[in-house]
């Protein structure tokens, strides 16, 4: 049985066509026969996919009969992935829809048109509330919510299910945060909270990243050309966790276990918790968590000696007394160690920096051959280690122009590869210069 997810919010901004586009892509790479239906007259998912938007003739022909919208379908560059492309005329829809009758009816039957050829049928739904929504609402399995973790996004997810409650909606409401930047409290206790809340809130967090913005200019699924990136496995997940609800709702048990009233006040409940707990924040505290640099911007934290390490399995987090982490960015191939670069974020008991230098080993930072580095808070060390921020662009923006002697050859050696940690280590303090010859005279 094939199944309609609609992915939709009131609000605009959110993510909605990133997410239609990057679970269509998702669904249909895992074999599922998926069709992604643009339904924004803005045609962001038509211009993602290089689709022309254009659906010849639409109008009220097209509602009455679903075999007119079916023949405007078109095959994208992916295996399994059709679309539906948007049309300027979308932006009628409700008037054509109040012509032909009840709109949950309508769109029901263009669905049931749609869905007869798909294993699923994603929509990308228009912002705002409309006729059109109505029948969206009343028809789709799931709804999937993009949400910035925020009281004004929050709010958009409540009134979703005061709507879901009173038009006796069986569809499986669910959100997922999208644009998470972890260095403002609020996101952070937003996302810490809603892993606690799987009936509402789905573990997936999309960061707020600039790859997701370069699939505008790529035009192409997140996973097509930065299948590791934070962003892509995200989406990952979300695609895992929304295809195990589907199958679950598919079941013959599930089926007879439709949304209850009381299943809407109890999200609804649970939503509205969150949105106080937030608006009870401190708002000294939640403005000093959007300063990503602090007083010392751009004031490189005192040099320390060279040190020798050993590798170990942890991330960064609050560091013990008297013990460093280094974590080792490269590409996956390797790149900057092969051209003689070292690119690392360190932690120590007193200061956080990231460094990056000219190696006469490849395995170490040399000072005499020329290094740069900077001081960086926390906020910005968590989203280094997560992925959501390059190593090498915090140096950059920190420092600029007086490391470019450095950044730019470090830059070409990675080419267009992103970089990630490949090690950490534990750092413990500098050997004699006897032991290090020593230790030279063993290798």
């Amino acid at each position: 049985m094939s199944n309609v997810v609609a992915v939709y919010n009131m609000k605009g901004g959110v993510g909605k066509t990133t997410a239609a586009v990057n679970l269509s892509y998702l669904a249909a790479s895992t074999g599922r026969r998926a069709l992604l239906w643009d339904l924004d007259p803005q045609a962001a998912s038509s211009f993602a996919l290089r689709v022309r938007p254009h659906v010849h003739g639409f109008g009220k022909a097209s509602l009455e009969n679903g075999e007119v919208l079916t023949a405007s379908i078109k095959e994208t560059d992916y295996p399994n992935l059709d679309l539906l492309p948007a049309d300027f005329a979308y932006r009628k829809f409700d008037r054509l829809l109040d012509n032909v009758g009840k709109p949950e009816r309508v769109v029901m039957a263009l669905l049931g048109t749609l869905r007869r050829d798909y294993d699923v049928v994603f929509l990308d739904c228009p912002a705002g509330f409309s006729l059109l929504t109505q029948g969206i609402f009343a028809s789709v399995d799931a709804v999937l919510v993009p949400t910035i973790p925020a009281v004004l996004s929050l709010r958009m997810v409540a009134r979703l299910i005061k709507w879901a409650d009173r038009s006796d909606s069986q569809a499986d409401l669910t959100a997922f945060f999208s644009m998470v930047d972890i260095r403002k409290s609020l996101h952070r206790r937003a996302c810490e909270w809603s892993a606690g809340h799987p009936e509402i809130f789905l573990s997936g967090q999309v960061p707020y990243a600039s790859v997701v913005e370069q699939m505008s200019v790529r035009r192409m699924p997140l996973s097509a050309f930065a299948e590791r990136d934070a962003a892509s496995t995200a989406f990952a997940g979300i695609w895992s966790e929304i295809e195990t609800r589907l199958h679950r709702r598919g079941t013959k048990a599930a089926e007879s276990e439709a949304p209850t009233r009381n299943r809407w006040k109890c999200l609804l409940e649970t939503v509205e918790s969150l949105i106080e707990q937030l608006e009870a924040m401190d708002s000294s505290e939640s403005e000093s968590s959007r300063q990503p640099l602090g007083a010392d911007n751009g004031v490189a934290c005192p040099t320390s000696s060279s040190h020798e390490a050993k590798p170990v399995d942890r991330a960064a987090g609050t560091t013990n007394s008297g013990v460093n982490f280094a974590h080792r960015f490269d590409t996956d191939s390797r790149d900057l160690q092969r051209c003689g670069y070292v690119l690392e974020l360190r932690e120590r008991a007193d200061c956080l920096i990231v460094a990056v230098a000219r190696s006469s080993t490849a395995d170490q930072l040399d000072d005499s051959i020329g290094k740069a580095e900077v001081q960086i808070d926390r906020s910005w060390a968590t989203q280094i280690l997560a992925g959501q921020m390059s190593p090498l662009e915090v140096i950059e923006r920190k420092i600029g122009a007086s490391a470019a002697w450095l950044i730019e050859p470090v830059r070409a050696a990675a080419g267009r590869q992103s970089l990630r940690r490949i090690a950490s280590v534990v750092a413990t303090a500098r050997p004699s210069r006897a032991h290090l010859r020593s230790r030279s005279g063993e290798r």
